[in-house]
């Protein structure tokens, strides 16, 4: 069986089996008819997402995705007339030492040029807006009004509803073998409901973006991998928490938290993340994945030490879900440089739901205007090369990512993971002579000199 988009265009946008809320937004903004494919909409880990839109990060183009989400969450509801769970609750970032809390300064001073509300307040005034944060380790925090929750799941079918509108047509339960290509464009995709003809193919395939960029006739490296991410679920507090109860970032403690139907949701970030291989061609839903009490149990202590009141508190669940990160732990959206009309969206390093909305604004105006009308290139999947594509190298790096997406982030820091992996001729020799290296695009190049015989500098503050 062959079906078409509609009017016979030939032109469209495919997206595969975990087409999240950011396909959608793209879909919805694209001129040309498009279909999605789905197992089933949100069945992937939008299902188990935490649900935290913030505006709180490091990179521009992050920000301003965020924003724009953030934006869009909240007309979504009735320009659709589907309840998203949209609160705007505010969120918290605490700082244990100077230099958190300086690094949240120049986050504020960012949030202030886009024009984003944000203060930095002392530790009183957190326990003002959050009477259970124990506030005696703390030495000031970033407040920013404007953050707020969703229902990620609530989310995805308010998008698939406005993109219908539009003209989308919405395939669930429609696996994608591989896409076709002739003289490296976009011709189509085969499906197990038939083949369809388009010249635009979005991966959005989450986890699976890396085998499914594999299966194509002419392969596209996506280089992303699997960990697994836990948050817990209590029972209601005596007195309920009200929705509205800004979301806590303890970056140094390594948690968040937010109000979850009267109780707390809470995660975090450890310092030995757990990588999975995820095969799943042929898995079309993501399960909750088993406890692991004991690996959480570095957060649970976190979380009880900044929220004390809780030690009695009646745990519901913990939650274990599959989360893809990325090399240099930022997103990949982009064209792929091998093949014309083949795009990605995915590795959303656990922020899928603060970007989703953003980058598939970005992605759109890429597929109909040819650019996207902000500056993209930190998130280009043009930046990785075939080397991070092994899946030894992914494997290693996501364990050294995942803790440092709440480590300070320090100018001129370097990875330690999948290093040596291309040196000049001169390396040995350089070396010798007390070279301190660093790697750009999996070349080892000299940073800096330390004579033999002397330390290295250290500066004390």
């Amino acid at each position: 069986s062959r079906f078409r988009p509609p009017c016979g265009s030939h032109r469209g946008l495919a997206a595969p089996t975990k087409a999240k809320q950011r396909s959608l937004e793209a879909a919805a903004h694209t001129s040309c008819p498009c279909c999605i494919f789905s197992c089933r909409l949100a069945a992937g880990s939008t299902r188990f997402c935490a649900g935290i839109v913030s505006t709180v990060r490091h990179l521009s183009i992050e920000l301003k995705m965020a924003d724009y989400s953030n934006k869009l969450y909240q007309q979504l509801e009735q320009e659709t007339g589907i309840k998203t769970g949209y609160v705007k609750t505010g969120s918290i970032s605490l700082a244990q030492t100077q230099d958190r809390l300086i690094s949240l300064k120049r986050i504020a001073s960012r949030l202030s040029v886009m024009g984003i509300p944000c203060e930095i307040m002392a530790p009183k005034q957190v326990a003002q807006l959050h009477p259970l944060i124990n506030i005696h380790d703390l030495v000031g925090a970033m407040y920013v009004p404007e953050d707020a929750v969703v229902s990620s799941v609530d989310v995805s079918l308010a998008l698939a509803n406005a993109a219908s509108r539009n003209g989308v047509q919405i395939h669930e339960r429609t696996s994608i073998s591989h896409v076709m290509i002739q003289k490296g464009c976009v011709t189509g995709v085969e499906t197990d409901r038939g083949q369809i003809e388009c010249q635009y193919f979005v991966n959005c395939a989450g986890q699976w973006a890396y085998e499914l960029g594999l299966s194509n006739e002419e392969p596209v490296s996506i280089p992303l991998h699997g960990c697994e991410h836990f948050y817990l679920l209590t029972r209601p507090l005596k007195k309920p928490l009200e929705s509205n109860t800004p979301t806590i970032v303890d970056p140094d403690g390594r948690i968040y938290i937010r109000s979850w139907q009267g109780g707390i949701l809470s995660g975090g970030f450890e310092k030995n993340p757990k990588p999975i291989f995820t095969e799943g061609r042929n898995q079309l839903e993501i399960q909750n994945l088993h406890e692991d009490w004991d690996h959480f149990e570095p957060l649970l202590s976190s979380l009880l030490r900044r929220m004390p009141g809780l030690e009695a508190l009646e745990i519901m669940q913990l939650v274990n879900c599959p989360e893809s990160f990325t090399p240099d732990m930022r997103c990949i959206l982009g064209e792929s440089p091998t093949v014309q009309g083949y795009f990605v969206l995915a590795g959303m390093n656990s922020a899928g739901t603060s970007f989703g909305g953003g980058a598939g604004r970005y992605l759109a105006e890429w597929m109909v205007n040819g650019c996207p009308s902000e500056n993209v290139w930190p998130l280009d999947l043009k930046r990785f090369g075939a080397l991070q594509s092994s899946r030894t190298f992914l494997r290693h790096r996501v364990m050294e990512v995942m803790p440092l997406i709440y480590d300070l982030k320090v100018p001129r820091w370097d990875f330690q993971t999948g290093r040596q992996l291309r040196t000049s001729p001169l390396y040995d020799r350089l070396d010798a002579q007390g070279a301190r290296w660093m790697e750009k695009h999996g070349f080892e190049r000299p940073k800096y000199f330390v004579p033999p015989g002397k330390g290295e500098i250290v500066f004390s503050g």
